[in-house]
This record gives C-alpha cells, sequence and structure tokens, in this order.
C-alpha cells in the first residue's frame, strides 16, 4: 500500500524532490521486475519492462531538470534513502514465484499509484512550469497504464 501524503505540509520543493526520488524507485522496480520476468524466458516482456525503466528514468530526469531550475541546489528537506512508495509494486503481493502476468499488474498498480500522486500534487502548484511538467507526467502514467494493459492482453 502506498504511503498517504498530507501535500499540504509539503512545499513545492519537496514534491519535486519525492518525484524525482518515486521515478528513480520506479526505474529501479520495473529493472527488478525486468530480471524476475527474464527467469519466465519471455524475451519480449523483459524488453517491455527494461523499456519502461528507461521511460522512468526520462521522467527522473524531466522532474530534475525542473527542480533545479525552480530551487537550484537547495538541499532537500528529506533523504532519498527513504522508500516513498509512490510508484513502488506493493511487493507484499508477489508470491513466491511470480508469473509474467503478475509483473505486469504489479507494474500495473504502481503507475496507478504514481497517476495519483501526480493529480494531488498538481494542487499544491500555481506556476505554469511546475503544472505543465506535472500534467505531462499524470498523463504519462495514464499511458503507462494503457502500454501494460496491451502488453496483459497479449498474455491472453
Amino acid at each position: 500500500m502506498g504511503m498517504e501524503f498530507d501535500f499540504s505540509k509539503l512545499d513545492p520543493m519537496d514534491i519535486l524532490d519525492m518525484a524525482v526520488y518515486a521515478e528513480e524507485e520506479a526505474r529501479s522496480h520495473y529493472e527488478t521486475l525486468a530480471s524476475w520476468a527474464a527467469g519466465d524466458s519471455n524475451e519480449e516482456v523483459v524488453a517491455f519492462l527494461e523499456r519502461m525503466a528507461e521511460l522512468e528514468a526520462a521522467h527522473r530526469d524531466t522532474v530534475a531538470k525542473l527542480r533545479r531550475r525552480r530551487f537550484g541546489d537547495t538541499p532537500a528537506n528529506f533523504t532519498e534513502n527513504l522508500a516513498w512508495d509512490i510508484e513502488t509494486p506493493d511487493y507484499d503481493k508477489v508470491p513466491d514465484t511470480m508469473t509474467v502476468r503478475q509483473a505486469l499488474e504489479l507494474a500495473r498498480d504502481s503507475e496507478v499509484k504514481a497517476y495519483e500522486y501526480y493529480t494531488q500534487a498538481k494542487e499544491y502548484f500555481s506556476d505554469d512550469e511546475s503544472l505543465e511538467v506535472l500534467e505531462t507526467l499524470r498523463k504519462a502514467e495514464l499511458n503507462h497504464k494503457r502500454m501494460i494493459e496491451e502488453e496483459l492482453a497479449k498474455l491472453g
């Protein structure tokens, strides 16, 4: 289950910092899911999950650039070492042996959590640049969900 955030207690820098960390978490988790899928020898799904990891890295870089433009080198108010669980699969749902379908379903659920995060985060920004980046990321998460659902449909 994802961490609950009280956005009213965060400032825009905090929200962007958390988004950077969350996108890095997502990249890492897609790589983990890809390695699990590789155990099933499903090269197409492995390639898909690796591509998703690359997309998450691109999101991380986009948010990091916005953060630097808005706040420079101001240190974050919290540590990157925390597990933010914004776009992290619910590993409590992971069985001892996971199928490709289960890996994709975990990934889909993670994209939904990220979409919800960006939807809430938008309410705490008023500048056009931040709103545009957050809306782009919000839509990207929906697109990722759609892409994963297409992969699931291919599995039958």
